[in-house]
């Protein structure tokens, strides 16, 4: 539907493409967002983030991301989320990206803005019920930008040095309790970006539940 919304003057192979996905979508009616009960006391708020540079038709770049509340396990290199879909969103970025670290910044920025705003909410209502507040867990699939925030990388573009900042900020006064880098084919916001993604997002709604291989995280000790 990002796709289709990008074209003001559609050619037959674009009507196509949006027809095929309005028929899928009437004969799949009964597919949704299912919510399923959590443990409060365990609940985490889980930023999915990724984005896919110059990969519209216009060399646009396409940027998304997912917040999932959920309850965690671990096991190994991986941890298992069970939880429910909060808040999504996929389009075309307005600023002019020119590397892939960029797209995958300006994705991660609206992703944690929107992040803190949820959470911002959920502390009131946890507060009157006698819950902890949920961590903010932010998942990306990309080296070069957990590297930048986690590990104080650097980078020459003068424009994304703001964003970095703001997020490195709010990393270390905890309002971002974890930045995971996780393995690229277990990233459910692969979907808010791409044509042909992996089958995270698709797993997530059938079965409110998806595993993901982690490949690099930072231990934090507790203030």
């Amino acid at each position: 539907m990002s796709v289709a919304a990008q074209h003001q003057e559609p050619t037959d192979t674009e009507i196509t493409a949006l027809n095929k996905r309005l028929k899928w979508q009437t004969e799949n009616l009964e597919r949704g967002i299912r919510y399923i009960p959590l443990d409060l006391h365990r609940t985490k708020l889980f930023v999915f983030v990724d984005g896919s540079f110059a990969n519209n038709k216009d060399l646009s770049s396409q940027i998304g991301y997912e917040i999932i509340l959920a309850n965690e396990s671990y096991e190994d290199n991986t941890f298992t989320i069970k939880g429910n879909m909060m808040h999504w969103s996929s389009t075309k970025s307005k600023r002019v990206t020119r590397s892939v670290l960029a797209s995958e910044i300006y994705g991660m920025v609206g992703g944690v803005d929107i992040a803190i705003a949820i959470n911002a909410t959920m502390k009131m209502i946890t507060k009157q019920l006698d819950y902890p507040p949920p961590p903010i867990i932010v998942c990306t699939d990309s080296y070069s930008l957990y590297e930048c925030l986690v590990k104080l990388g650097t980078t020459k573009e003068k424009r994304l040095m703001i964003d970095i900042m703001a997020l490195r900020q709010s990393y270390e006064r905890r309002e971002l309790a974890e930045i995971r880098w996780i393995n690229g084919q277990d990233n459910p916001a692969d979907a808010m970006t791409k044509a042909t993604p992996n089958k995270m997002l698709e797993r997530f709604l059938d079965l409110n539940e998806i595993t993901v291989r982690l490949e690099g995280w930072v231990k934090r000790e507790e203030k």
